[in-house]
């Protein structure tokens, strides 16, 4: 009886330790993003949210505001992406972002120190306009991630759950006025595919309305987790949000990593996605989606 336990707890250790290795090539080779798994409590996460000028790229712009920002500050870049499409939240401007990047500060003191040097103002003006927001991201969250979808896969298998059914074009979708935008954004992931076909990373930004929508929230994410887990995609970072500028107020950032753009327009063009869509009920969210290009920075 004894040998069998261990044997258990030998081949559990070893999943375990695959899954991790799977999901550190996944964030540091697809995702290109340059998070260390244990950073300090006290680190601060800032999104840049930004508007090219006109006659201006995406990567040459953002390695110059990067290595600007870098040059006086502890700033260090964890992730720079080119944005497909952005969705709104009500309470901010209405607009189209070019791209996003992601810095990590040693703390919210080291950050505000930096926001308030002439340097990041000059730094700011390399973009037509910008928006930051912050992020308290929670480490073990993050950490354990690989974890809980390993968890989902093992669980849907002994529930006799063995496949991932083949997503199918919703016919709805396709024609009804009402998803026109949501046509474009699919059209822009498309072409955002041929910037980088192993990857996009969505950033959110979910205010939670009535009570409630949280709720929903939770279900519409706990539908997708079978899929992530087949499919080896989901969160990067997990945390809480954290307004800087206009006075933006949202409860949670996630950052997801998804296959490919064209994984993702299949996605929320499918019949799947509309059925789960029906249980995620918002106050008000941002969002933004992006093909990494941090390796090109």
């Amino acid at each position: 009886m004894q040998e069998i336990m261990l044997l258990i707890l030998t081949l559990v250790a070893i999943a375990m330790f695959w899954q991790h290795r799977r999901y550190h090539y996944i964030r540091h080779d697809l995702a290109q993003d340059m998070q260390r798994p244990l950073h300090s409590t006290d680190a601060f996460h800032v999104m840049v949210f930004f508007k090219l000028k006109p006659g201006d790229r995406v990567v040459e712009t953002a390695r110059r505001f990067a290595l600007q920002l870098q040059s006086f500050s502890q700033a260090r870049l964890i992730y720079a992406g080119q944005a497909a499409f952005t969705v709104n939240a009500l309470h901010l401007d209405n607009r189209e972002w070019d791209g996003v990047l992601l810095f990590e500060f040693p703390s919210r003191d080291d950050y505000e120190q930096s926001r308030v040097d002439a340097r990041a103002v000059l730094a700011r003006r390399l973009f037509a306009d910008s928006y930051l927001h912050g992020m308290r991201r929670n480490r073990s969250a993050s950490l354990f991630v690989p974890q809980w979808l390993l968890r989902r896969r093992m669980k849907d298998l002994l529930l006799g759950r063995w496949r991932i059914e083949p997503l199918q074009n919703s016919l709805a979708f396709e024609t009804a006025p009402e998803f026109q935008p949501w046509r474009n954004r699919v059209s822009r992931l498309r072409a955002l595919h041929e910037v980088n076909r192993d990857g996009l990373v969505m950033f959110n930004l979910i205010k939670y309305g009535a009570a409630g929508h949280q709720d929903f929230a939770e279900i519409y994410g706990d539908k997708l987790l079978s899929r992530m887990a087949v499919f080896r995609h989901g969160p990067l970072h997990m945390g809480r949000s954290v307004a800087l500028e206009e006075f933006a107020r949202f409860d949670r950032v996630y950052i997801a990593y998804y296959p490919s753009a064209r994984y993702f327009a299949d996605l929320i063009a499918s019949q799947y996605f509309h059925h789960i869509a029906g249980s995620k009920l918002m106050g008000d969210s941002f969002r933004v989606a992006t093909a990494p290009i941090t390796a090109r920075l």
